[in-house]
C-alpha cells in the first residue's frame, strides 16, 4: 500500500466516522472497487492525460452523481483533480481495513470443492468467530481439486482440511514410516 492511498484512504475513513457515515460509504466504495476491477478501461479513461481533466470530472459525475454520497464522488474528482485516480482502489483497500478493524471483523478466505449450504457457511462463521473472537466475513471460492472439505486462510494462518491435505499427510506418514 502506498503511503498516498493510506493518507487518502484515512481521511476518508475519518471524514466517514465523523459524519457517522461509515457502513453507507464502507458498501459505495466496496461497490464502485468491485466496479473497476471488472472494468479496468474506466480506470484508464479516468486516470489519461489524454482525456481532458474536466471531462474526466463530468464522467464521475455522469456515472455515480445521484447514486452514491457526494462525499464519494467528491473523493473521486479530488484524486482526479490531483491526478491520483490510480490509487483509488488501494484508498478504498484501505478504507475497508479499517473499516473491519473498527467493527471487529476478520476476513477468512474459504475454498472447498462445491459451494457451502447455509448451514455449513453458518457452522464454520460461527466456528471461526471461536477462534478468532472476531465477526468473520467470508471469502468463498470454489476449486473442484480440493476434492472435499475446506481450506480457510484468516488472520495469516492457514487452517487445511482437505482431502488434499488428508492424504498428503499420509503419504508423508507412510514414506517416513518405511
Amino acid at each position: 500500500m502506498t503511503n498516498l492511498a493510506r493518507e487518502y484512504g484515512e481521511a476518508m475513513y475519518e471524514l466517514a466516522r465523523d459524519e457517522d457515515l461509515r457502513p453507507m460509504l464502507h458498501e459505495q466504495l466496496n461497490d464502485i472497487r468491485a466496479l473497476l476491477r471488472q472494468e479496468p478501461d474506466f480506470i484508464r479513461l479516468l486516470t489519461s492525460r489524454a482525456v481532458e481533466r474536466s471531462n474526466r470530472l463530468k464522467v464521475i459525475d455522469d456515472t455515480f452523481g445521484g447514486h452514491v454520497h457526494p462525499y464519494v464522488t467528491n473523493f473521486m474528482k479530488l484524486l482526479i483533480q490531483k491526478e491520483h485516480f490510480e490509487a483509488f482502489p488501494l484508498c478504498c483497500d484501505w478504507f475497508h481495513q479499517r473499516y473491519n478493524e473498527d467493527y471487529g471483523i476478520v476476513e477468512a478466505s474459504v475454498t472447498s470443492a462445491v459451494a457451502l449450504t447455509d448451514e455449513e457457511r453458518a457452522a464454520l462463521r460461527a466456528r471461526l468467530s471461536k477462534i478468532s473472537g472476531k465477526q468473520v466475513a467470508l471469502m468463498e471460492t470454489v476449486d473442484p481439486a480440493v476434492i472435499g472439505g475446506v481450506r480457510v486462510e484468516m488472520d495469516g494462518r492457514r487452517y487445511d482440511n482437505t482431502i488434499q491435505d488428508r492424504l498428503g499427510r499420509l503419504r508423508v506418514s507412510l514414506t517416513r514410516g518405511l
